[in-house]
């Protein structure tokens, strides 16, 4: 971890080289693209037309011929490149939108586009998110103040989060609660129960391991979503 104003430099060129070794400069060159026709409507300081042009910006992956155009970028085919390539357009376009309301709050003067690109190239958000909003963002990167006893808390989350891993692997290969949907002579309310959580334990675990390493950088992540033995009212989910 960097320490200084160098520190989020660091990481954002960090995030542009892995994902300019993991999916190439044609996808670099689209996100960089789409980053910069928001960056460009924020200036206008007009919220209705952010949420537009970010809207746009999210079709043109859903609607032909755009989708295929910008999906021709990426050439080849490899394991999750079809994740890699939506979750990254997808949060990035996200990013920015936040990024542009922002723009649009500030009173005096906009925020550079090397804010925007710090923002957006974080690497542990980058291709799975969450979201973490420009101004929480700007707020904490400038924080390289612990709390007292943080660093424990991230360990031991650290450490549950190590422990979902391997109870998701047992699941997976020895329980039978993903045969529910196919087999119907299966299902009753105890597993039907246990699939949901299960559910729940792999999304958890995605936003567990990316918020440990986002903690250890100095920032407050959201929170994974609550079990749903946790819920009591509607309005929670």
């Amino acid at each position: 971890m960097g320490a200084g104003p160098h520190r989020s430099v660091m990481y954002m060129v960090y995030g542009i080289l892995t994902v300019l070794g993991t999916m190439g400069n044609n996808y670099l060159m689209v996100i960089l693209c789409h980053c910069l026709v928001l960056y460009t409507v924020g200036l206008a300081k007009q919220k209705w037309l952010c949420f537009i042009a970010g809207l746009c910006s999210l079709a043109s992956f859903k609607f032909e011929p755009f989708n295929s155009w910008q999906n021709g970028f990426v050439p080849g085919t490899f394991d999750l490149q079809d994740i890699l390539f939506y979750g990254g357009t997808g949060f990035s376009i996200m990013r920015c939108m936040s990024f542009a309301l922002e723009n649009c709050e500030r009173k005096e003067g906009n925020y550079s586009i090397f804010a925007l690109m710090k923002y957006n190239f974080y690497l542990p958000f980058f291709f799975f998110g969450p979201i973490m909003t420009f101004d929480q963002f700007h707020a904490h990167n400038s924080q390289l103040q612990r709390k007292d006893h943080e660093m424990r808390q991230i360990i031991i989350h650290a450490v549950v989060q190590l422990t979902a891993i391997v109870a998701v692997d047992v699941f997976f290969h020895f329980f039978y609660i993903l045969t529910i949907p196919s087999d119907l002579k299966f299902v009753n309310p105890g597993l039907a129960y246990s699939n949901l959580v299960y559910d729940w334990v792999k999304a958890a675990v995605m936003f567990g391991v990316i918020n440990t390493i986002a903690r250890l950088d100095h920032l407050d992540p959201p929170q994974p979503p609550k079990c749903i033995t946790m819920l009591y009212v509607f309005a929670e989910t």
